[in-house]
């Protein structure tokens, strides 16, 4: 029996230009890094399930080609967009996210594992560490700078619950409040609701480097998260003699660093 009974994760792809900043190898983006995305989880996670949401993506991937773990897919009606773009409250990204959640809730999951798509796991005891940072509390996340990381993350079913609470009380969308500021601020005790402003952005006027670092000190403050004894996440460099990591957004020089690693 595997340490996870389920990973979620979201899906979209498309061949037309993007209208929003990307960072590392285009092949992430596609259908064509599907197959390391598969053998990564399977290798090192091992999960009994996979849930994926497909945020009405054009182009598919043919995940039945790459794995024998069962995988649900659910598809939204339309895609809801970056972050950085988005027109509806959440983005597609916060999507999988809350949808892959509450399956998880449904479905009486002690313990959720999210995966983003361009994210590669590493180390036969990720799990094991996850679930060891879960013990102190209900929700573990990635350590950035001023914010929290979540291409990685753990939660138990109890820790699902407060934190849907939480994000769904955030009134502002993701393009007011990034979807990393909303975690630290959900994942956060005793903080009241006029401390969020302090993340809150227009299209004419960003967060101020003092904003946001009074914003990330007083949810580091009231923290209800545990944070991930490991990383990387988008934080650079990779150390590829860690005994478990994580990391996204990957060059083709890392990704090349990784297959040579796990011998993919």
């Amino acid at each position: 029996m595997s340490q996870c009974e389920l990973v979620i994760s979201g899906w979209y792809a498309s061949e037309t230009p993007r209208n929003y900043r990307t960072s590392g190898d285009e092949v992430i983006r596609g259908v064509a890094f599907r197959q390391l995305w598969w053998r990564s989880v399977d290798t090192f996670i091992k999960p009994n399930h996979v849930f994926v949401v497909d945020s009405a993506s054009p182009v598919k991937p043919d995940d039945a080609a790459y794995t024998s773990t069962p995988f649900r897919h659910l598809e939204l009606l339309k895609n809801p967009g970056h972050a950085q773009n988005c027109a509806t409250h959440y983005c597609g990204a916060m999507a999988a996210i809350i949808l892959g959640l509450e399956y998880a809730l449904h479905n009486d999951v002690d313990m959720v594992l999210y995966v983003e798509q361009d994210a590669l796991v590493y180390g036969d005891r990720i799990v094991e560490r996850t679930k060891n940072a879960l013990r102190r509390k209900d929700l573990v996340f990635g350590d950035g700078p001023m914010q929290i990381e979540q291409s990685y993350f753990g939660a138990t079913r109890r820790g699902i619950r407060s934190f849907l609470s939480g994000l769904h009380a955030i009134r502002q969308s993701d393009q007011k409040v990034a979807p990393e500021h909303k975690f630290m601020f959900a994942g956060a005790r005793y903080l009241p609701a006029p401390a969020l402003g302090l993340a809150v952005h227009t299209s004419t006027e960003l967060i101020t480097k003092a904003k946001m670092h009074l914003f990330s000190r007083l949810c580091s403050w009231a923290r209800g998260y545990e944070v991930l004894p490991f990383g990387y996440g988008r934080n650079r460099p990779i150390n590829f003699d860690d005994e478990v990591f994580y990391f996204q957004q990957g060059t083709a020089g890392e990704l090349a660093q990784y297959r040579a690693l796990a011998g993919f």
